[in-house]
Parts: structure tokens; sequence; C-alpha cells
């Protein structure tokens, strides 16, 4: 894993070619912990600078070294993540004559950019990716993100130069950022837990999406305002969802059970090739448990197993992946931590993640990214598999939601949500209220799937001037006119909460320790496997993961994974009632909130009482306004 960075002005807008690289080193130093073995600066006349900083995972040499030149001297190319097919794509460019001095995937993808163009390359890629490619010839610049867009690309405006990095600390840095606070961007953030692309916290910088990619010329400089209609779509995860679910699978369910191990098995034997040591994060679910499973059966050695648990928690799961482990013959690694050890974290966050992050397993997360970098530099994890095959519980909740929707008579729904709405609003954004008056009026099931994944369902009550805004993902999803709920809910979870929290929540995390982690259910084969599978196949009898339980059968007995899903949150509750309650009553102080204008201080300081005065009260959503409050005071220090 690595860190990009780059920056192109406009040669008549006083371009000075020295401090070009001046603020290009400044932003790679920035992304040192993403990159700690090497740094590379390169720039040009044309005013273009990029800055790479790496983590040698292929071709440990300098021949892996970036910013890479290509052959040609045509083409220089920063590159963040994997290409697990290179192999495969090396003997076919060798095939078709060209030669390689070294044996990264880095130069492989080079070599297919120059040699089959961006759209064929991109189409051929197998991994998990962000790069930019400077075309000296035509003066342009390409920036390409993957199809989960698990490695993060932000770009926008800083002054007059156009800038883009894989974290928002290598662009704070330059000379004139604004930092302006984006209020739709804040709104979406306390509804979901997370700013969702193409947004970004601050105003003119964006990110780029899944499977998206934009070529630049310097017409952009003239332009500045229509920078995100450049960016286009190489894959489309709505046409590709529907394309496979229009021509499912049609064969039998073990059929599907044989295809999807073998899809599996290739998957994870790819994402096993390294030059340094790999390991497996356990934390005792399906997912990690069918990865691990497979990963040991590859391997001729014990692989190495990382697993982490609260001290006094009744849902920790480190008991059971250490079962898993023991059944398994893998190396296990465990670390028990303590509260204390938990909120030591706790002040990291807000650099750690850039923007406002407010799911609390990210915690955990990067407790055990750390844990695994004491052994290993590269970790698989089992994140995608509750998106693609029905493992969320919010899914049969919404499923039974549904049923009940739908027996509301049609003359009733809005009179009786306009009277929820209005005693919610009267009790100061009371969720339960809001949440039943948007439940009885949804005309979609996604409107009602709404309802039990917002924090806070009028969001824009709480942001001082801001105005509704909705999720666009929601409107995209059932553009595609999909009548399957179930369906619908697992690609709107795909196309979202995937990609804008859990993916980048390990990212941060991992790359905040120096270990490159990834993810053998989100190959592209797998993802589209599963949206072709009938609904059936993944749940059944009320069980989810059908399919991918049976796979893991095959390789842990079901009694070690016959229970309850915990999840790998943390225990915001007790934290809140006890050791973080002083640390939240100063950020959440009424003069505090006034002073930066940003939250509406007293629907804030209400929530907060009644969280004080009711142990049962909605701490995670306390934990969603922390968590900004946290990362704002902190960029008011470093301002």
């Amino acid at each position: 894993m690595c860190g990009i960075a780059g920056l192109w002005s406009a040669k008549n807008k006083g371009f000075n070619q020295e401090r070009h690289l001046d603020n290009i080193r400044l932003m790679s130093e920035k992304l040192n912990h993403r990159g700690p073995d090497a740094r590379g600066l390169w720039s040009d006349e044309a005013g273009i600078a990029l800055g790479h900083s790496r983590l040698s995972i292929q071709d440990l040499t300098a021949h892996g070294h970036q910013p890479m030149s290509s052959h040609c001297q045509r083409y220089v190319l920063v590159f963040n993540g994997e290409i697990y097919n290179f192999l495969a794509l090396k003997v076919q460019l060798e095939n078709e004559g060209l030669t390689f001095i070294g044996h990264s995937d880095t130069e492989v993808l080079l070599a297919a950019l120059c040699q089959w163009g961006l759209e064929k390359s991109l189409g051929l890629f197998n991994g998990m990716f962000a790069f930019a490619l400077w075309d000296k010839q035509q003066q342009t610049l390409t920036l390409a993100q993957d199809r989960a867009a698990k490695k993060p690309l932000y770009f926008g405006w800083v002054g007059q130069d156009f800038v883009f990095a894989s974290e928002l600390k290598a662009l704070k840095v330059l000379p004139g950022f604004c930092g302006e606070i984006d209020k739709e961007a804040l709104t979406l953030y306390l509804a979901y837990n997370y700013v969702p692309a193409p947004r970004s916290i601050y105003q003119q910088i964006y990110k780029l999406a899944q499977g998206a990619c934009i070529t630049l010329s310097p017409d952009i400089f003239t332009d500045k305002a229509g920078l995100l209609e450049r960016v286009r779509h190489y894959w489309c995860a709505y046409q590709s969802a529907k394309k496979q679910y229009q021509q499912p699978f049609s064969g039998s369910y073990h059929d599907a059970v044989n295809q999807l191990d073998a899809h599996l098995v290739d998957a994870t034997k790819i994402r096993m090739v390294a030059d340094v040591p790999l390991g497996v994060m356990l934390s005792g679910g399906i997912d990690s448990a069918t990865v691990t499973g497979i990963a040991q059966s590859l391997s001729s050695r014990a692989v190495n197993s990382f697993s982490i648990g609260f001290e006094n928690n009744r849902k920790c799961e480190a008991g059971a992946a250490r079962k898993i482990a023991g059944h398994l013959g893998t190396a296990h690694n465990e670390l028990i931590v303590t509260g204390r050890d938990a909120l030591d974290v706790l002040p990291l966050l807000p650099q750690m993640y850039d923007e406002p992050f407010g799911d609390s397993s990210q915690i955990p997360t990067y407790l055990v990214a750390k844990l695994a970098k004491s052994r290993v530099t590269v970790a698989l994890t089992g994140d995608g598999g509750d998106e693609l095959f029905y493992g969320y519980r919010r899914y049969f909740s919404s499923h039974k939601l549904t049923k009940v929707n739908r027996k509301i008579p049609g003359l009733l729904r809005q009179p009786l949500s306009k009277l929820c709405r209005s005693i919610g609003r009267l009790s100061r954004c009371e969720h339960k209220f809001l949440q039943h008056a948007q439940n009885i009026a949804a005309s979609h099931p996604l409107d009602l799937y709404q309802s039990r994944i917002a924090k806070f369902i009028e969001p824009h009550r709480l942001v001082k001037g801001a105005e509704p805004v909705s999720l666009a993902n929601i409107e995209q999803v059932k553009a595609l006119d999909i009548c399957e709920p179930e369906f619908n809910m697992m690609l709107l979870d795909y196309t979202s909460y995937l990609t804008g929290d859990i993916l980048v929540k390990v990212d941060r995390a991992s790359m905040a320790a120096s270990l490159e982690a990834r993810n053998p259910l989100l190959d592209r084969r797998i993802v589209e496997f599963a949206w072709s599978l009938p609904t059936a196949y993944k749940f059944n009898q009320g069980t989810g993961k059908t399919v991918l339980r049976d796979v893991l059968a095959r390789y842990v007995p079901d009694e070690l994974m016959n229970r309850p899903k915990q999840g790998f949150g943390s225990p915001i509750k007790k934290w809140l009632c006890g050791p973080l309650r002083d640390w939240a009553e100063e950020l959440l102080s009424e003069e505090k909130l006034r002073r930066q204008g940003l939250l509406d201080p007293v629907l804030v300081r209400y929530l907060w009482e009644r969280c004080k005065a009711n142990p049962q009260g909605r701490h995670s959503h306390l934990w969603t306004i922390l968590m900004f409050q946290a990362w704002y005071q902190q960029q008011e220090l470093s301002a």
C-alpha cells in the first residue's frame, strides 16, 4: 500500500517548479504512514508534480520505485494498491513483445496502460487501486479508482492549483487551503456516520467514487466549476448488478456452493502473493473464518491469524476466534484490550481519519491492525460478505417492516406520518417518532430501509442553516426498477455503506499502522457472482449467508460457527457514562457549540442531557456528534 499526491498549475499563473517540488514534498511527508519504505518526487515544466510514499509489497528493489516512467517515456505513474492478476497480465504483455526490468505489479499496470489504453486496461485489472497517470504528449492527467473504492483518492482545488492525494491531510498542508465546511456533507455525515462520495467535508474537495475515472486537460484552469462533470464511470455497480440480476445463476444450490468456493479459493490465492509476511484478521464471524480457512488450506505453513477482544465484554468474539484458529492450525495472535487501551486510541482518530467518521468500530479495527503489523505487512480480511450475501440483521427487520407497511391503507399513510413527525419535532428530533413517520409514508422499500440505516432522520435540523439532503445512491438503486427489496437493500449498502464506512475504516486504520489489508470477498468475480444468485441461495428459513455458510462448512465445522452475529463495535454507552463523560461534556458545551456556529447548541445539548439522564439513551447517536466535534476541534487547533 502507498500514498500518492499531486498538483498541477497553469503555467501562466505564476508557475514555479521549485515551489512545486517543495509543496509535493510536504504533501508526501504527510503520507509517510501509508508508505514508510521509500519516497519519490517528480515534476515537469508543464506544471505537474507527483509524489509517492511507498510501502514495499511487490518487488522490494528500486525497480518498483515510483513515480514510475513508462519505457517509452511518454507516461509517468503514481499508484496506490495492488493488481492481483498482474502475473497473468504480464504473460499477455510479454506475448505481445513487451519486456520487463522488475517484477512489480506497478510496472505491469503501467505497461498495460501504454499497450492497451485506459479503457481496456481498467476492464482487465482485478485489484484495489487508485492511480494518477500523466501523459506528457497529450498534456493530460488521468485519475482512476477501483470498482469498490478500496483505495481513497481526494481531488479538487487549492487556490489556482488542481490537487489530489490519498488523504486530506496531504492537501491541507498546501498554502491557500481554505478548509470551509460543506454543510451538505456535514448533514450527510450526521445521517450516516461518514461523508459519502463524491463529497468531502470540505468545499471544492471531492472523492473519486467506485469504478470512476477522470481525465483532465489544461482547459480545466478556465472551467474550474465543471470538475465533477468530467468524472465518468468505466464500471457502474448499478448497471452491473442489474445485468447479473436479469441473467441469474441457473445452476443448482450445490453448484452455487461449488462455484463460490472455487471463486473464493482463487481470489484468496492471488491475494496471498507478496514479497513480505502475510496474515489474516480473524474476528470469529463467518466472513473472516471463511477467508482464514481457505488461506490456511492454501499454505504449507501455519498462517498468522489475529484477533482482539474487549475485557469484561460479553459480546467479545475472541474466544470464538481462538477456537476457529485452533481447529485450522493457524499461528494465532490474540490481544484482549482494556477500556484504557481503547480510549488511548481516541485522540488519534481525528488525524487518522481526516474527515468526521462516526463508526465506533474504528477503534478495535486500528488495534487489531496494529497487532497484525507486529508480525506481518499484509493481512487478509473478510469485508464484503454482509453486503453481498444477506448478512445484516437490519435486512431481516426491514423485510418484516415492509410487509407491515403494505397493510396500511393508502388514505391513512400521510395523516399518520404527519402526526408522528409533528410529535417528533415537538420532542426535538425524537428519533423513534420520526422513524415511524418515515416508515409509514414509505412508498418504496428503500425509503423504509433509510430509516433503519440513518442515525438521524432529520439531520439538517442539527446543522445551522442546512437544508434537507438525501443520499444519491438511494435514487440510483430505485431507478433500476428491481422489485426485490432484499436485492435493493444489499446493493444500496454495497454502493454506500461498504465504500463510505467499512472500507474507509479498514483503509485508514490499517494504513495508520502501515499494514496492507486485502479483501478476497470483494474480488470482482465474487461480487458479480453474488448479484447473480437467487435470494433463496443467500437467505433461507430466517438465516442469511446460506451459500457462504455452506462454503465455510468445508473448512470449519458448524458447531464452531452456530452463534448470533456480534459485530465489532465499542462499548460506547459504558464509556460515555463513565471515563468519557467529562470529555463529552467539554466537546458539547453550549459555549463551544455557539462559538463554532455549525451545530444547533440547544438541540445538541438536549440530546446530551437525555443521554446522561437515561442509561438506555441513544449514545451511539451522540458518538456521531462527538466524533465530529473532536475532529473539528483538531482543525481549529491546527489552523
